[in-house]
């Protein structure tokens, strides 16, 4: 860093002006990007995997926590709209009170009992388990085509002893 005890080269007024013409830019309208078409063919397998890893993770850190803000935020906007924090957590109040623990799932690969599909509702949705020991965690979740992404919208965890 440079420190000079020159006397001050620009204005102060100047210096507020530039100040709040770069105020106005970052607060002007931004244009909204057209809409991502949804697609007409369910992802590969690989991104499957990854959607349902993440969902998964991010329930087991929430109920690890006992905060599903995190959980709420990367959902789909009508999901957060109908799902605060609160009442995930009383949702999955089961789960924590059981200590189901979620985590060892990323050393399975999902198995799909469905083949992926997107319903004539423009959901995707996927339905299966994971053979993981002592409990086997079953899944069926949906996802919405938001902004160019694949959202969680809908879940349902079964951990079951089969």
């Amino acid at each position: 860093m440079h420190v000079s005890s020159e006397p001050e080269r620009y204005p102060r007024h100047h210096c507020i002006a530039a100040l709040l013409a770069a105020l106005l830019l970052l607060t002007a309208p931004v244009a909204v990007e057209a809409a991502t078409p949804l697609p007409a063919e369910p992802p590969d397998g690989y991104q499957l995997s990854l959607l349902i890893y993440s969902t998964l993770t991010a329930l087991d850190q929430a109920n690890a926590t006992g905060n599903y803000t995190v959980l709420r935020q990367l959902a789909a906007p009508s999901f957060q709209s109908i799902n605060s924090a609160d009442a995930l957590a009383g949702t999955f109040l089961k789960y924590r009170r059981q200590r189901v623990v979620l985590a060892p799932v990323v050393l399975y690969q999902p198995t799909l009992t469905t083949e992926p599909r997107i319903g004539s509702d423009g959901l995707l949705q996927l339905k299966g388990y994971f053979p993981t020991r002592p409990l086997r965690i079953g899944f069926e979740l949906a996802y919405q085509w938001v902004n160019g992404a694949w959202r969680l919208i809908a879940m349902s965890i079964v951990p079951s002893g089969t």
